[in-house]
């Protein structure tokens, strides 16, 4: 496998867990308007769950060269 095919797939997956990010925050917000406290437990959680998945991404992201 390639280097950029590499680099290519780690920038894909790093979008996947931003856009898993981004929602994850949004159901919280939702969760937090209605007042259900395990609405707002789950939705809690899943945001946990998609920072450390988002943070682990950025973590695995090859570094590309300013040339690339």
């Amino acid at each position: 496998m390639s280097t950029s095919t590499i680099a290519d797939q780690a920038q894909t997956h790093l979008a996947t867990t931003a856009r898993r990010l981004y929602d994850a925050e949004v159901a919280l917000h939702i969760a937090r308007q209605s007042n259900v406290d395990a609405w707002i437990r789950a939705a809690g959680d899943q945001l946990h769950e998609a920072v450390l998945a988002h943070s682990a991404a950025m973590l695995a992201k090859p570094l590309r060269s300013p040339a690339e």
